[in-house]
């Protein structure tokens, strides 16, 4: 048996309550407001319906109203060995924790805020149509007990995909050396047990049109002390933000309005948004290579701990929890942004998690937590449990096709298990979870290793394209599905060229990018009459793939089209005048 076993962490998504599919809002973002405790935004061209975004999150509960919580500790009796004196040993063992949690809003509480808009606003109209739809979500487990090296700071120990529904649950589970099971045992008799959870969700809305613009000198940015170590480091969000204040102070970035000081705010939030789309890749800490994650993590970790700087509200619009890699910037000179348009932007609401009194309640059932010595395993089977986040589900609609997940056990005597399943739009849309992965027990004599198996996805797009994932050691009670592709937004900006001065009716830029063996497109135009218009597609990218080809075709008034081809991976395609 292994003697010191490092701590596995799981969590995953399980749509598993009764909630209908909702509709993603557009909201007004700039027009948010707090009623009750809770932030309430209008929908767009809908001035009388609002939305609002969950308040709290706490343990899902069975249908009796009891907490979907367990905490086991075990311990194996062991054959005796040597000739020592001691008459007590010892044995073999840990502590296994598994619990749910959802966020969710009280009747009460959206009652509550509904009268104050309406007294506010003066308008009886005025309805809350329900939570907002968040477009993605991730949660942070942060605990200072739980850590292996003894160090009493908050460490971040499992981030991954949330809920995006409110509602729906987010299932969590982790194995224990025998005295971090003590200790969280000793914490559990606590009325703040050291588990805490941060949920960070990102959904999206439509800002104000302002009379302001901004200049980017890039070559004093490449002399920022912090940017200076190009894409080799990770930062988290706060210390993007606390640099980009600083080239604002030194003129590298300049910003010039002719708005309202009360509108600055939202102002500087939506450029601080641009200007970190147009330098930096957003990196899950999952995906880091592990020789560089230790610093990353232990930077969320006290970013979103007590007393970090996300407990003060000082973070960008940005998401809190994902670490952030400067992209190889290849500009000269001056970028000129203008901001005289409506956009739309992304935003990130935080709500916070503590699993509470549990054992004050509960700590005589032994439900909730027991202490067992297991007996003869020689009946016992694993099931490994499927499951499919909110965010992926939406995509068996629009790109996937069917993913099958093969599970490959391989026992202590030289049998191999293979069981596989299938899963589709219509295994995804259904009440029910997809069928677990089974092996059973056959000459396993190690209960550590037998929990270990591997696994892997096979992927089918629709308009062709195929993916096969490499095989997964794991030991978790779930598999999490999570899509093999990611989406990168490509936005056409207009520095302030004059098309029609030029002699240009219209350009057209085409995008041509891999997707798993096929080769895809999309296509901005814009008119010379109306250049300021905001043109943006977004595209989808296999993981850890970033370069995309585009030509631009400048449409020209005497009948003639120059042409520029280029690759790049920045997500920006700036419109400079046609050659020559």
């Amino acid at each position: 048996m292994h003697a010191a076993r490092k701590l596995a962490i799981l969590a995953l998504l399980g749509l598993l309550t009764g909630l209908p599919q909702a509709r993603a809002q557009t909201v007004e973002i700039e027009r948010g407001t707090l009623a009750a405790g809770l932030w309430c935004f209008p929908i767009l061209n809908r001035p009388d319906e609002w939305v609002y975004v969950p308040a709290r999150a706490s343990l899902a509960t069975d249908d009796h109203g009891r907490p979907r919580f367990s905490f086991v500790r075990y311990a194996f009796s062991q054959e005796a060995h040597g000739s020592g004196g001691a008459s007590i040993t010892q044995a073999e063992g840990g502590g296994i924790v598994h619990f749910l949690v959802r966020y969710e809003t009280p009747d009460d509480q959206v009652a509550a805020a509904r009268s104050e808009l309406r007294e506010r606003l003066d308008n009886d109209e005025i309805r809350l149509a329900g939570p907002l739809v968040f477009d993605s979500g991730r949660y942070t487990l942060v605990s200072s007990i739980l850590t292996e090296d003894g160090d009493q700071r908050p460490h971040l120990l499992a981030s991954g995909s949330a809920p995006v529904l409110e509602g729906n649950q987010l299932a969590l589970s982790f194995h224990l050396e025998p005295e971090k099971a003590m200790l969280l045992m000793e914490s559990f008799r606590m009325d703040t047990p050291d588990i805490s959870i941060v949920f960070d969700l990102e959904f999206a809305g439509i800002t104000d049109a302002y009379e302001a613009e901004v200049v980017v000198d890039w070559s004093q940015v490449r002399e920022s002390h912090a940017f200076s170590a190009g894409g080799s480091v990770y930062f988290v969000s706060a210390e993007v933000e606390a640099e980009f204040d600083r080239l604002v102070r030194n003129n590298a970035i300049q910003m010039v309005s002719a708005g309202e000081d009360a509108a600055m705010e939202a102002l500087i939030a939506r450029i601080y948004e641009r200007l970190l789309e147009l330098m930096f890749n957003p990196v899950a800490p999952e995906r880091v290579p592990p020789a560089e994650r230790g610093g990353l993590t232990d930077a969320i970790g006290a970013l979103v701990g007590q007393g970090g700087l996300l407990s003060s509200g000082n973070t960008t619009g940005f998401g809190a929890h994902v670490g952030y890699r400067m992209k190889d910037l290849r500009w000269e000179g001056q970028t000129v942004l203008d901001f005289n348009h409506r956009a739309r932007v992304r935003r990130n609401a935080y709500i916070t998690f503590n699993i509470g009194d549990l054992y004050r309640r509960y700590g005589d059932d032994p439900a909730f937590f027991r202490a067992v010595n297991p007996a003869d395993p020689t009946f016992d089977q694993r099931e490994i449990h499927l499951t499919v986040d909110g965010e992926l589900a939406s995509e068996f609609e629009q790109l996937i096709n069917s993913a099958s997940v093969t599970l490959r056990k391989r026992h202590a005597g030289g049998d191999i298990t293979i069981e596989e399943r299938v899963i589709n739009a219509a295994s995804v849309q259904s009440d029910t979870s997809p069928a677990p992965l089974v092996y059973g027990w056959r000459d396993d004599t190690d209960r550590l290793d037998w929990l270990e198996y591997e696994y892997r996805t096979h992927w089918h797009f629709r308009g062709g394209g195929t993916y096969v994932s490499d095989w997964t050691r794991s030991d978790a009670a779930m598999i999490q599905l999570y899509a093999p592709f990611q989406r990168q937004r490509v936005q056409l900006v207009n520095t302030g060229l004059d098309l029609s001065a030029l002699g240009v009716r219209a350009v057209v830029v085409n995008l041509d990018y891999p997707f798993f063996g096929t080769l895809r497109r999309e296509q901005m135009v814009v008119r010379g009459d109306q250049p300021g218009m905001e043109n943006a597609v977004e595209i989808t990218l296999p993981r850890d793939i970033f370069d995309y080809d585009y030509r631009i075709t400048w449409i020209m008034a005497d009948g003639s089209r120059p042409q520029l081809e280029k690759r790049d991976s920045s997500g920006l395609i700036f419109l400079d005048p046609p050659p020559g």
